[in-house]
């Protein structure tokens, strides 16, 4: 299949607009399962068709732009920020032969592409032009950088232990001895992907008891729709680049390649919906001394302690 193909259709834009409306669901559904609830029930057959139904509903709701926002940057800022984490997919092999580019810098393109992420949520709520925004973008920029530190020194860590930044010769190296000496790093990366990503219990620059909704508080409608898509799309690219790097890839006996890889990011996303369910959201400063204190110490140390095995093994 041709890349302009591939960029449409899989793993492109149709093909991300069905694993979201899915992820949605199973997300409404086993929060509903943790807590005790039916979940969505009554719309298609088990539910299926809520979450499509309320994407429609966000469609027809009226764009609004308060007075006082900048209308350039308020109506540019969420295609931006959708253009942006649609990149990442570009550089994830789902499969041997399923991807739609492969450089010699795959991982290190994925990460600068996701740390130029906080300016674009700051601006985002900067440009609404109300408090709650601000604050919002504030705590968005002030917990992004504090959690992507920790997120480059875990996947620097893979990176140094395999000697590329390529994806596919990443998960052709991979073995059962690398997932054990990278175990530390998978953990890390982790953490640092739910504080990235803002998924609680670091759900703190969208805190609705405290700052309403953050830097989406002045979005709706079909913006909103772009900015909260562009959020869940970052998330599912790191926790595939998690799996790429830490977990083998598509690499798995007997199945096909790419249901292997879909095995391995339902089970992350099975985690994070367990978390969710089941913590309660901590405060920004305890956020900051949790990263600055404890998760970036301890990639520096698993950092050094994979460059004395990949030293060792030479």
């Amino acid at each position: 299949m041709e890349a302009w193909l591939r960029a449409i259709f899989f793993p492109g834009f149709v093909f991300l607009l069905v694993v979201f409306l899915m992820i949605f669901y199973l997300e409404r559904k086993i929060l509903a399962d943790v807590h005790l609830r039916t979940g969505p029930y009554y719309v298609g057959k088990w539910g299926l068709l809520q979450t499509t139904a309320d994407v429609f509903k966000l469609l027809q709701k009226e764009f609004i732009i308060q007075k006082r926002a900048n209308k350039l940057l308020f109506s540019l800022i969420p295609f931006v920020a959708f253009l942006m984490v649609a990149i990442l997919i570009a550089f994830i092999p789902f499969s041997a032969h399923s991807y739609i580019v492969s450089t010699s810098f795959d991982l290190l393109l994925i990460l600068a592409l996701v740390t130029g992420m906080p300016p674009v949520f700051f601006y985002a709520g900067w440009a609404s032009k109300s408090k709650y925004s601000f604050i919002g973008g504030l705590r968005v920029v002030n917990q992004m950088i504090s959690g992507e530190i920790p997120l480059w020194l875990s996947a620097l860590a893979a990176a140094v232990f395999y000697g590329t930044l390529n994806h596919l010769e990443i998960i052709q190296k991979s073995s059962i001895v690398s997932f054990f000496v990278l175990l530390p790093a998978f953990l890390i990366f982790i953490t640092a992907t739910l504080i990235v990503t803002d998924r609680p219990p670091f759900d703190i620059p969208e805190a609705e008891q405290e700052i309403v909704y953050g830097f989406l508080t002045e979005f709706g409608g079909f913006n909103y729709a772009i900015l909260v898509l562009s959020k869940l799309v970052e998330l599912f690219a790191l926790y595939s680049v998690a799996v790429v790097l830490f977990l083998g890839g598509f690499k798995g006996p007997i199945l096909p390649g790419v249901v292997w890889f879909f095995i391995k990011v339902a089970a992350l996303y099975f985690f994070t919906f367990v978390v969710r369910a089941s913590t309660p959201r901590i405060r920004m400063d305890q956020l900051l001394r949790f990263c600055w204190k404890v998760l970036t110490p301890l990639a520096l140390l698993n950092l050094a302690f994979v460059i004395l095995i990949k030293m060792f093994i030479a």
